[in-house]
C-alpha cells in the first residue's frame, strides 16, 4: 500500500506495495482487497508530542493511506487518484503505546464525475475506536517522477527520537510559557516534532506560527509530500495554539481535524509555514483554523480543528 501527493493531495497505487514512509513509521498491511484496506501501526515515544502523547498527527501517515487506499484500490487502471480531503473525529484519546489498526473502505465511486469517497476507523489494540475517518478523492492522471525511488522496497533509516519535555519542565507553568519554552528551545519540542524538525517562529495567546523543512523522506511516488506529513504538521501547530490557551497544569485534546488539500510542496522546495489561531476560545471548547503555506504565501493547506479545554 502508498499513499502520496500531488497538487497537496494524497494518490494511491497498488495497496499491496508500501512505500518507504509508510514502512518508516512502522505502517503494515494486515489486510487487502480491492475497496478495503485494514492498516496497522505501532505507537509509542518515537510518535510523541512534547507531553509524551500520542496525538492523531503520531499517525497522519497512516491517516492518508487509509481509507484513502482503498479508495485508491478501486479505480480503473491506468487511472492515478489524489485526495482532496480528509477529515478524523476522535472518539477516544490515542494510546500512548501499543497498536493503532485502521480499516478503510470505498463508500462511492463516480468515474464520470471523477471524484470518489471513502470512510473508515481508527481502533486501539483492545478493539475501542479511537477516531472516525472520512477521505475524498479526486481522478488524475500525471505521472509518478519518483516512483522508482519511493517504491523500490528500501527501508529507510529510522531516525533517533527526540526527548520529549521533562515532567519538572511542565509541571506549574501555564500552556502560553510552555509554547514559549518550546519556541525558545528552553523546552523540548517532543519526538514529532522532532521528526518533521518543527521551529516555532512567533508565539502568543491564541496564535502559533511555525516553520519546517520539506526533505526527502517525505517523498510520494509523484515527487511532492506526502499528505501525511502535511496532516501532521497541521495537528502539531492545532494542538499547540490550543495549549496557549491553558492555566497552570490544564491539559487539552485535539477532538478532530479536517483538511484539504490545495496546492502540491515538492520535496526540495522551499520552508513551509504553518500558521494556527483560535478563531472563538469558550471555558471548554476551542475553535481553531490553520494553514501551511509556501514561501510566496500561497496556501498549500487549509485545516479546521476542535480542541478540548480539561
Amino acid at each position: 500500500m502508498t499513499a502520496t501527493a500531488t497538487d497537496a493531495r494524497a494518490a494511491h497505487t497498488a495497496p499491496e506495495r508500501l512505500d518507504r514512509l509508510n514502512l518508516l513509521m512502522g505502517v503494515e498491511a494486515r489486510e487487502v482487497r480491492r475497496g478495503h484496506l485494514v492498516l496497522a501501526q505501532e505507537v509509542g515515544p518515537r510518535f510523541h508530542d512534547h507531553r509524551g502523547v500520542t496525538i492523531l498527527g503520531s499517525v497522519g501517515v497512516l491517516a492518508d493511506a487509509c481509507p484513502g487506499g482503498a479508495l485508491g484500490s478501486s479505480i480503473p487502471a491506468g487511472v492515478g487518484m489524489v485526495l482532496s480531503q480528509m477529515s478524523a473525529t476522535l472518539a477516544a484519546p490515542m494510546p500512548t503505546r501499543g497498536t493503532v489498526v485502521s480499516t478503510g473502505d470505498a463508500a462511492h465511486l463516480d468515474t464520470d464525475a471523477g471524484m470518489g469517497l471513502a470512510a473508515g476507523t481508527m481502533h486501539d489494540g483492545d478493539g475501542t475506536v479511537v477516531a472516525i475517518l472520512q477521505s475524498r478523492g479526486v481522478l488524475v492522471t500525471r505521472p509518478r517522477a519518483n516512483a522508482d525511488t519511493v517504491l523500490s522496497g528500501e527501508r529507510l533509516p529510522v531516525p533517533a527520537p527526540e526527548p520529549c519535555a521533562a515532567a519538572d519542565e511542565l509541571a506549574g507553568r501555564g500552556g502560553l510559557d510552555v509554547v514559549d519554552g518550546i519556541a525558545s528551545e528552553r523546552i523540548a519540542r517532543g519526538p514529532l516534532a522532532g521528526l518533521l524538525d518543527v521551529h516555532l517562529t512567533d508565539v502568543e495567546r491564541g496564535s502559533v506560527t511555525a516553520t519546517f523543512a520539506p526533505q526527502d523522506w517525505m517523498s510520494n511516488p509523484l515527487g511532492s509530500i506526502q499528505g501525511g506529513i502535511l496532516i501532521t504538521a497541521a495537528d502539531l501547530v492545532n494542538g499547540l495554539v490550543a495549549q496557549t490557551l491553558t492555566a497552570v497544569d490544564q491539559q487539552y485534546r485535539v477532538l478532530d481535524l479536517r483538511v484539504d488539500f490545495v496546492r502540491s510542496p515538492a520535496t526540495d522546495g522551499p520552508a513551509i509555514r504553518a500558521e494556527a489561531e483560535v478563531v472563538r476560545a469558550g471555558r471548554r471548547l476551542a475553535l481553531i483554523e490553520s494553514r501551511l503555506l509556501d514561501d510566496a504565501g500561497q496556501v498549500l493547506v487549509r485545516a479546521a480543528a476542535s480542541a478540548q479545554l480539561l
